[in-house]
């Protein structure tokens, strides 16, 4: 069966001549280039398994219902395409470089580029408002899907063999500053290029559901918000991918993988995940020289505040270190015992005890030594037992 394009858009101007059910043809050829732009048409337009030479032009054009399903066509141009209920490209084939241009679409309904979809060429979807699901399951997409400043409302659905590659200089799937008021769904999906994934300033309202296995390639995170935990992946595989799969070290991602957690009352992985993000700030953070010292110094003695525990085992060992220089040294002049508390009275902030019959030789080269290292070991223990309690109340404070 052949029809011209012309004859297609004179019916669908003439569409209160049309069946309620609209238009609706099966497996044609469709010769001429089908051109609809700013057409209005309050009837479905039903197109299944057609093809033509030309790409499909509906720029601005309004439709209750529009089913391209098994289209053969170099491409489809949509831009500011309104469409009351969904919108089909299901096992569609589309050649040309730029496949679908679809900027500010108006869809009621859903998307499906799904079940076979294939484009060689660019998908872009950007600044388009879809009520239900974008869906992309069985989809594969050879030069990048653009879904950028998108709302959706439902739900994104990138799953079930979704295969993402390209994008050039962007990422494979780009979908910056796009809203997704139900779930994003990347189960059994595959990303890849040199960036795979670009999730900047994306908010999803329900779940985030994301493997790391199909990801193929490099993330951007920055100002991705979810709600409650992000499953498929353990959190361990969360902070190695923030750790090396990110472009530059951000805060905010980690702060929001910690949250959730927190949330969650998940209180140890949230403590986990904080000394994970300072070493990523240490080793790719824009610190001075003396901020990465200080750094380095603050998450051997305190784990950067989370680990507080580590100050007294440090100030247990200086601790041990006076006992044991005021021992070998045979200057202090005493009882062993006796000697003991001499080392803690001269190296803790914290003990004293009686030692006043204990003399140290100050004229003797050994007794230097004791009186010199005494105190430097109790600027050390007064140094970690603030290190602790500053540690300790700032926890306290965070899990307020």
């Amino acid at each position: 069966m052949e029809i011209t394009g012309d004859e297609i858009r004179r019916r669908m101007i003439d569409h209160e001549s049309l069946d309620p059910g609209g238009l609706r043809i099966t497996g044609a050829k469709i010769t001429g280039q089908l051109d609809l732009s700013d057409v209005v048409a309050k009837k479905p337009l039903v197109l299944r398994d057609c093809t033509t030479e030309q790409p499909v032009l509906l720029s601005r054009a309004q439709f209750t219902l529009l089913d391209l399903a098994g289209l053969d066509a170099p491409g489809v141009e949509a831009r500011g395409l309104a469409v009351d209920h969904h919108l089909r490209l299901s096992g569609a084939r589309l050649s040309a470089k730029e496949s679908v241009d679809a900027l500010h679409m108006r869809i009621g309904g859903s998307v499906y580029l799904d079940e076979g979809f294939h484009a060689a060429g660019s998908v872009t979807l950007s600044g388009s408002r879809v009520s239900g699901v974008l869906m992309c399951g069985g989809g594969r997409f050879e030069a990048g899907l653009t879904l950028v400043d998108m709302q959706i409302g439902d739900g994104i659905f990138l799953n079930a063999g979704c295969d993402v590659s390209g994008g050039g200089r962007h990422a494979a799937v780009r979908m910056r500053g796009t809203r997704v008021d139900g779930q994003v769904v990347a189960r059994e999906g595959r990303f890849s290029s040199g960036v795979a994934l670009d999730l900047r300033h994306v908010r999803v309202g329900k779940d985030l559901l994301m493997p790391f296995a199909g990801i193929d390639g490099d993330v951007q995170l920055e100002g991705l918000v979810y709600e409650g935990l992000p499953r498929d992946a353990t959190v361990d595989e969360w902070m190695e991918l923030l750790s090396t799969r990110t472009l530059r070290y951000s805060a905010q991602p980690w702060a929001q993988l910690a949250a959730a957690h927190q949330a969650a009352g998940h209180e140890q992985d949230v403590r986990r995940i904080r000394v994970a993000q300072q070493r990523d700030l240490r080793r790719r953070g824009q610190l001075s020289r003396w901020g990465r010292a200080w750094h380095v110094v603050r998450g051997v003695t305190v784990g950067h505040g989370y680990r507080p525990g580590l100050a007294l085992v440090w100030l247990a060992g200086v601790l041990a270190v006076s006992i044991g220089v005021v021992l070998v040294s045979g200057a202090v002049r005493c009882s062993t015992v006796e000697q003991v508390g001499y080392a803690l009275n001269v190296a803790t902030p914290l003990v004293k005890v009686d030692a006043a019959r204990c003399t140290v030789d100050a004229g003797s080269a050994a007794g230097r030594t004791v009186l010199a290292s005494t105190w430097l070991l109790q600027v050390l223990a007064w140094a970690f037992a603030t290190l602790f309690v500053a540690g300790f109340t700032g926890l306290v404070r965070r899990n307020a």
